[in-house]
């Protein structure tokens, strides 16, 4: 028991290191300062936020109370860091359920280092506190499952529904997470286990109502606004790689990593097919299987929805059964392991010191403008997409950014989310420079190179400021481009 102890404080200590690394120089993107922004606001505004908006209000209520400690870049990603910590925890006691105590041990050495893991610890958003409700979701249910009716069962039932409606206010997705354990049990044809569950999920739901009354507008929002695309075999791969290494990576590497992911997705296949009797091996393969492939159908049954941090949760599943392979002892077992470490050796360094969109360096871009900016001088943004993360880290300078086209897949921003957040876009440009000597217009290198490929030439708005005002100079920082402009 003391050694146990030891390791899983050892684990958690490396994991706390690797996810600390650079975490407070690390920009922040739209969606981080979006969630500081509207957590920011009283609860009332909070919920007016996101009923406008797709997403429920549970973590930004966490995220409000927690940012009464402090405001630091690197104190507000904590949160999200306890909760993959959190997940780490759950998923070595699962994994000790199912398995033993040595697949429990290399299971959570491989969410420690997994790339994926540790990049969603670090972002200001909701998608770590999902993963954490839904795996300890499951991990009641398998307490149920295993051990049937015991002196903990009512405990189990109560906390298995707990952890479900934790989920359910945190994110939209949760339900193609929270049903795995129906389908599971309706698969293995288990009747009088799968109607206690459905009618847990029935309680859930109830409880979840107040929210759930939201959803349909949040979807006809989703409808509407959103970019992703359909997920089709490319799709499928990137989410594969994701689940070892990282994405993007430039060049060789990108070849060197989608090598290793593959090579390890085939040996956990191969494990997993060997052992395919073991009760553990099915319970992890359905956590792994069922929440990806559900939300791959519903991506062609509405818009798409099918990306990776929606099933963060199936990841863990997979290190699981990773991890149940390594702890065989095995030579394959230590292949395994190689290859998940050389994919973290490789992955890291570039995901965590990457300054490009959508995590451009606008901390740098904004202290920038600070020095630069007179009086008489207006920042206008492109976006959205660059104008918070530059309001969050300089307050004090005049900015302003233009809407989206409304209609178009950008246009995700709706009024009444403005309203809660108080920060309300320009319709034009004209609008946004009206009576100002000088303008400093950010945009992405990215926005300028779709409009080349449109054959449209330059971008409209650069064309209007260079009809209106002399192009006194341009700044680039990495993938950002600051363009001022003056009388």
């Amino acid at each position: 028991m003391r050694k146990e102890k030891i390791g899983i404080w050892g684990i958690l200590f490396v994991s706390l290191i690797l996810r600390c690394v650079n975490i407070d120089a690390r920009s922040i993107q739209y969606d981080d300062a979006f969630s500081i922004f509207l957590a920011e606001r009283s609860l009332p505004d909070i919920i007016r936020g996101t009923a406008a908006d797709t997403m429920p209000p549970l973590f930004y209520f966490l995220l409000h109370f927690w940012m009464r400690l402090g405001e630091q870049v690197w104190f507000l990603r904590m949160l999200s860091i306890l909760f993959s910590l959190g997940s780490l925890v759950v998923l070595y006691f699962l994994v000790r359920t199912l398995f033993d105590q040595r697949a429990a041990f290399w299971a959570a050495v491989l969410a420690a280092i997994s790339p994926l893991q540790i990049y969603h610890s670090q972002d200001i958003r909701m998608y770590a506190a999902l993963a954490f409700f839904q795996l300890a979701h499951w991990g009641f249910f398998v307490q149920i499952y295993r051990h049937g009716k015991t002196k903990q069962s009512t405990i189990n039932w109560i906390t298995f529904v707990f952890f479900g409606v934790l989920a359910m206010y945190t994110h939209n997705l949760a339900i193609f997470g929270l049903c795995v354990p129906l389908v599971y049990l309706i698969f293995k044809r288990q009747w009088k286990d799968a109607g206690k569950v459905l009618l847990a999920d029935l309680v859930i739901g109830l409880l979840a109502a107040p929210w759930l009354v939201m959803v349909p507008g949040q979807i006809a929002k989703i409808q509407g606004a959103f970019w992703t695309p359909r997920p089709g075999l490319v799709e499928l791969v990137q989410a594969g790689i994701l689940f070892v290494g990282t994405l993007p990576l430039p060049g060789i590497w990108l070849i060197i990593i989608t090598v290793l992911s593959l090579q390890a997705i085939v040996f956990v296949l191969i494990e997993t097919w060997k052992n395919r009797s073991n009760e553990g091996v099915r319970l992890l393969t359905a956590m792994t299987i069922i929440p990806p492939a559900l939300l791959f159908v519903a991506s062609y049954l509405m818009r798409p929805v099918f990306v990776p941090r929606g099933f963060l949760v199936s990841s863990l599943a997979f290190l699981g059964l990773a991890g149940a392979a390594v702890g065989k002892k095995r030579a394959g077992g230590f292949v395994l392991l190689f290859l998940f470490g050389l994919a973290a050796v490789i992955s890291l360094p570039y995901q965590i010191f990457y300054q490009e969109f959508p995590r451009s360096p606008f901390r740098e871009a904004a202290n920038y403008l600070a020095e630069q900016t007179s009086l008489g001088d207006t920042i206008v943004h492109d976006n959205k997409l660059s104008y918070f993360p530059m309001l969050f880290y300089r307050r004090d300078l005049p900015q302003e950014f233009l809407a989206d086209v409304p209609g178009s897949h950008n246009d995700t921003l709706a009024y009444e989310t403005q309203k809660s957040l108080g920060i309300f876009p320009r319709r034009n440009l004209q609008e946004a420079v009206r009576g100002k000597d000088g303008v400093f217009f950010v945009v992405f290198a990215r926005t300028i190179a779709e409009y080349e490929a449109l054959g449209e030439g330059t971008h409209p708005n650069l064309n209007w400021l260079k009809e209106q005002y002399k192009l006194a100079n341009i700044e680039n920082f990495g993938d950002l481009q600051i363009y001022h402009f003056t009388r």
